[in-house]
């Protein structure tokens, strides 16, 4: 049943491993479940698909380590990853959001009726429906219930993509370098961090892949970005950047033969993929404080103006 324990506390149980009277047993308020979940998807030639669950699985484990120190007095259950996600590239597994919205209802409701609060969810893919169905879980839940479903990739992979300062100095790398838009999936920023976590991992054809780009001529990125420019003339900024992103996204998602990789893999180094890990790790237990000390776990992720395209209630 005990997989780690400490003289400081924060012991780490396996859930699939514990009986109903030894979860009945844990205590409801110093208890933080933690779950990692993105999908099966193509990464490259040079990444397995399951990079992203790995990434989160990672980021997961380093934000125990350092809540374990700072929060003693938690004990910390690991639930069994989940390979799923939705808006994956062509030739990837794509679950319907749906699916990733009642995984994490069902997962927190299952909590709450025994009378625990807080659940980490690490997680590592960008897909629009995917995070709206998670921000949307996670209001649910607060709102009906009072549970805490932290999910700091929400806000982390909303940083990436705008470059927000503090952010880019912090990951010591800028644009196309930093998993924004010109460096959005399998390229400088998640091969250098596979080549910090499991480097035998990377297939050896990542030191000759050159830069790639998204097709900004596309017809879908350019009539939304021209719907973009008028809505945000309006005055309407937010759902200006969020039509304008979800643009982008479709330009890849719709070409007949997409790059299965956006950026310049060759370029990785693991020092990079350290310092991304860093902060990645930094703002998932920031998240968790937050949800300690009492404070509501809503998130705005990128295309929740236009949250009406994921289907989930």
């Amino acid at each position: 049943m005990l997989r780690y324990t400490s003289d400081m506390g924060g012991s780490v149980y396996e859930l699939a491993e514990l009986n109903s009277p030894e979860i009945d047993s844990l205590d409801r308020e110093n208890t933080l479940f933690m779950m990692a979940l993105s999908p099966l998807e193509v990464h490259g030639p040079h990444l397995p698909l399951g990079t992203d669950v790995r990434v989160a699985e990672e980021v997961r484990d380093r934000a125990f380590r350092k809540l374990r120190e700072r929060r003693p007095e938690l004990d910390f259950v690991i639930i069994p990853s989940f390979f799923m996600g939705s808006d994956t590239i062509p030739d990837s597994i794509d679950v319907n959001s749906r699916a990733v919205y009642y995984l994490l209802k069902a997962t927190a409701e299952f909590l709450a009726d025994r009378g625990f609060h807080y659940l980490l969810v690490t997680d590592n893919h960008g897909g629009p429906r995917h995070h709206i169905a998670i921000a949307k879980a996670v209001r649910r839940l607060y709102f009906r219930r009072g549970f805490h479903i932290v999910a700091p990739f929400l806000p982390f992979f909303r940083r990436m993509y705008e470059l927000d300062p503090e952010l880019v100095r912090a990951a010591g790398s800028g644009r196309g370098a930093c998993g924004d838009i010109e460096d959005s999936h399998a390229g400088l920023n998640e091969t250098s961090i596979m080549l910090a976590i499991e480097p035998e991992k990377v297939g050896v054809a990542w030191s000759g892949l050159a830069r790639t780009a998204l097709n900004a001529r596309a017809w879908t990125a350019l009539l939304l970005g021209a719907v973009g420019r008028v809505l945000g003339a309006m005055g309407l900024r937010e759902m200006a950047k969020d039509v304008a992103y979800v643009g982008v996204v479709l330009s890849w998602l719709t070409e007949k033969q997409p790059p299965t990789y956006i950026g310049e893999p060759c370029a990785a180094t693991p020092e990079a993929g350290e310092r991304m890990l860093d902060a990645h790790t930094d703002e998932a237990v920031a998240r968790v404080e937050a949800a300690l000390e009492g404070r509501a776990p809503y998130y705005t992720p990128l295309g929740w103006t236009l949250r009406l395209i994921e289907p989930s209630r």
